[in-house]
């Protein structure tokens, strides 16, 4: 080839290859495509960072591309219409720079609307109201002019006793939104219809009448829902006489059905952004409650066992709840169980067999007896508390250990609640009513309480608690402890010194009460999170001790929905109406009574205690008492009748009988009242039944109370002296003798004591299993007397040879069949009457 023709195929290839290279950098230059109508909304701040991806697509970058925005920041001042430019840039002379018109809005802020109940006509209707007039919404932004749109429109018609959904949309000039969504419901409210003229009453022969609804009016509702009616005072008596105000309330109201319930629920754990879980505990699942109220469930919800995604997994009841710093919740499944729930409610089991027992190891193959409460340490170790007193830890990875040993070293008595500190300490709430610290190295202390239950307030052991149950603790290490029984929160400082926070209603001086609370855990706001058990609610109570409810309605279910639904829907009716009420003589004033004579038997009323006193009430003749109201020390007690007995009065009682004639409101008159004298019993115990042997004595001596004048035992024969205390008793066979003790007032008790009579033994020393018929046994003919004796032989070795339980079959001189040797024998026999076991030698002789 010559170098014309070099040259050209050189030309020819450096086009090509300038071609390709300018169609690589003109490749390289972004492409900015901005986004048709954007607008961009400022927070409730009243302000936005402007992301490129808000407001347009770019294709081209490569990997050292750079993208700018500006302004890249915006605030109230930047309302409307505004220009962003988008700087795309993959390096030097591949840069794109792009205007993006967009609108700027704001996000109008909605106050919480709850859900609104209000009464509907006597027809039964009720429209929609006007919540635009006066919306609760605001903007940060002055330059902003709100607009409110409520859907359903107001006016709009409402069908009783059924929600109609309404929402409140706000926009600003510039097309930002928001919306608030509640329900309103109309109820229908009672209407009663009195009774014409007026109302007058008149008391039977016994001074009584109770009021009927018809007596007053009548009610109905246009929605034919019955009502409840309620009548004040109904039942009225002589004390009611003359002018009376009758109080007529008629109500429809009744639990909501769309109000959020729990079923029986039992610990709770909230997360860093007020996030609460459950443990509802007989609805088998974990219940969810947002900030803003919302309840749902967030995973179960069928009793069982089962792994899964929310709905799709199963609990059996769920006790303890707990969550990590990720948000992962560990579970106490009652199926033996720790189930791990993830943040998207994906259901794991941890550890746990299923079996009820207590064995380490890993996973689902270690076991669990009966776990109750669950905490986390900082390193994301679980520990768990069981039925069988044991503590047990799992690891993030499943490793399940015990940490305790077994209760007879621990002194644990079925811990209940438990909760660590940032050094490892463990605090749990014991069955006994103790609350109890486990440090690192397993030493157990008392912090508070003791062994017994009580409700004190104090320093250590001298505060006592009842059943406590679950139990947290705050930065400042200060625990705090539900104590069922006592329906209280009682906090426990580092000291031990423990006492009751004092409960109010929040906003108010009314005392708020508690009613069984279980579980219990701080929020990220230092308040305390309450699971109310009895009361079927959560709780939010403040340092100072100020009570919010969360959510529950009081009724047992699961209905979820949102926590502000009030518990109760209806609307009441109140007439008060204007009654004269008369005697059965149609007099609106009573008349003078009888004042009966009381009389005792005995005649002075002195008894021994336990034996009764009769008392009667007299009155003149030709006198009329229907009604007889007697009293000890002032309280009312014993039968309408004339007569009266007790045999519980203590000496100093006083009884009396207050007499009235109820056919003419008669005023109740008493007698002269009646003084008890009650002398004391005298008391005499036996510290067990003696037992001595045949021919032998023993003195008798029973412990001895009360003012005692004569002594008498029966029967005589055998003892010493038959009118002592004490006496010496020799009796020949097995006697069960009776004290009788009379005190100086003639008050007498008997008791009986047994003196058991032991037949001596004779044991023979020898005997010859030689099989010539004769003493081939070692007959032992006095155990006979004694079925449940016991009788061991041993050799010089102390090896055992023979035992039996009874002596019915005696020794033939063999062990396992064969022969022994001539020699001597060592035995133990055991009678299994109280007295020291016979022990001594047998010899065998061939």
């Amino acid at each position: 080839m010559d170098r014309f023709a070099v040259l050209k195929s050189s030309i020819y290839i450096l086009g090509i290859l300038g071609f390709f290279m300018a169609t690589a950098v003109k490749a390289q230059t972004p492409v900015v495509t901005p986004k048709n109508q954007v607008v961009l909304k400022l927070d409730n701040t009243g302000n936005k960072t402007v992301s490129y991806t808000d407001i347009a697509d770019i294709s081209g970058l490569t990997a050292n591309s750079t993208v700018t925005v500006s302004p890249a920041s915006l605030n109230c001042s930047s309302l409307g219409n505004q220009i962003i430019n988008i700087t795309a840039s993959n390096g030097p002379g591949n840069t794109t720079v792009q205007p993006v018109s967009v609108i700027v809005a704001t996000t109008p802020t909605f106050s919480s609307y709850p859900n609104a109940t209000i009464a509907a006509d006597n027809n039964c209707k009720a429209t929609l109201p006007d919540y635009v007039t006066n919306a609760h919404v605001t903007d940060i932004c002055p330059a902003a002019v709100l607009t409110v749109k409520q859907i359903p429109a107001p006016g709009t018609p409402l069908t009783v006793n059924q929600p109609t959904a309404v929402s409140l949309i706000a926009g600003d000039q510039y097309g930002g939104t928001s919306a608030v969504f509640f329900t309103v419901t109309s109820y229908s409210s009672p209407v009663i219809t009195p009774v014409a003229g007026p109302v007058k009453f008149t008391l039977d022969v016994n001074g009584n009448y109770t009021i009927t609804p018809a007596d007053l009016g009548t009610v109905t509702t246009c929605d034919n829902i019955a009502p409840t009616i309620t009548i004040s005072p109904q039942n009225l008596t002589c004390a009611n006489l003359g002018n009376q105000t009758i109080i007529f309330t008629a109500s429809t109201i009744r639990p909501n059905p769309q109000a959020v319930s729990f079923s029986v629920p039992t610990d709770v754990a909230t997360d860093a952004n007020g996030v609460m879980y459950v443990a509802d505990g007989y609805s088998c699942s974990i219940r969810k409650i947002t900030p803003d109220g919302t309840v749902t469930t967030f995973a179960g919800g069928i009793c069982g066992y089962a792994d899964g995604a929310g709905a799709a997994a199963q609990f059996k009841v769920v006790n303890g709840i707990t969550i990590d710093q990720q948000g992962n919740l560990y579970v106490i499944d009652e199926n033996n169980r720790v189930r791990k729930i993830t943040p998207d409610g994906t259901v794991t089991t941890l550890a746990g067999s299923g079996q009820n027992k207590s064995e380490d190891g890993t996973g689902t193959s270690a076991s669990l007896s009966g776990p109750r409460g669950i905490t986390i340490d900082g390193s994301g170790n679980l520990y768990i508390t069981q039925n069988d007193f044991l503590i047990r830890k799992v690891t993030p990875a499943g490793v399940v250990t015990t940490v305790t040993g077994p209760p007879s070293v621990s002194k644990l008595n079925t811990p209940i609640g438990i909760t660590v500190d940032g050094a490892g300490n463990l605090y749990v709430t014991d069955y006994t009513s103790a609350i109890k610290k486990i440090a690192p190295d397993g030493t157990i202390t008392i912090v508070a309480g003791h062994d017994g239950s009580g409700f004190a307030d104090g320093t250590g052991a001298a505060a006592s608690f009842n059943q406590p149950k679950g139990i947290t603790i705050d930065n400042s290490g200060n625990l705090y402890v539900t104590d069922s029984e006592n329906n209280a929160i009682r906090k426990i400082t580092p000291a031990g010194v423990v006492t009751t926070l004092p409960l109010h209603i929040a906003g108010t001086n009314k005392p708020a009460f508690l009613n069984n609370p279980v579980g219990i855990k701080i929020d990220a706001f230092g308040n305390l999170i309450v699971v109310d058990a009895a009361n079927e609610r959560i709780v939010r109570i403040t340092p100072d001790g100020a009570l919010t409810p969360i959510a529950g309605s009081g009724a047992v279910g699961n209905n979820n929905g949102n926590a502000n639904t009030p518990p109760t829907i209806g609307n009441q009716t109140t007439i008060p109406f204007s009654a004269t009420v008369v005697s059965s003589i149609n007099s609106t004033s009573p008349e003078g009574g009888i004042t009966p004579v009381i009389t005792a038997l005995p005649a002075n009323a002195a008894v021994c205690a336990g034996q009764p006193v009769q008392f009667n009430a007299a009155i003149p003749p030709g006198s009329v008492v229907n009604n007889y109201q007697w009293q000890v020390n002032g309280v009312n007690t014993g039968p309408n009748s004339p007569d009266f007995s007790s045999s519980a009065l203590a000496d100093g009682d006083i009884v009396n009988c207050i007499a009235a004639n109820n056919s003419s409101c008669t005023v109740p008159k008493s007698g002269e009242p009646i003084t008890v004298h009650v002398s004391s019993m005298p008391r005499i115990s036996f510290i067990g039944n003696p037992t001595i042997l045949q021919g032998y004595s023993v003195m008798l001596s029973p412990e001895i109370q009360g003012d005692i004048a004569t002594f008498n035992w029966v029967p005589a024969a055998g003892l010493s002296n038959a009118g002592i205390p004490n006496p010496q008793a020799s009796p020949p066979v097995t006697t069960t003798y009776y004290l009788t003790a009379i005190t100086a007032a003639g008050c007498e008790i008997t008791v009986p004591v047994t003196i058991n009579v032991i037949t001596p033994i004779k044991v023979p020393n020898a005997f010859t299993p030689n099989g010539d018929g004769f003493n081939d046994l070692w007959q032992i003919t006095d155990l006979a007397n004694y079925p449940n004796c016991t009788v061991d032989i041993f050799n010089r070795y102390g090896q055992a040879l023979f035992h039996s339980k009874g002596y019915g079959k005696p020794w033939d001189g063999t062990f396992n069949g064969q022969n022994l040797q001539p020699g001597t024998y060592y035995y133990i026999i055991n009678i299994k009457t109280g007295i020291k076991p016979l022990s001594g030698w047998v010899a065998i002789m061939r």
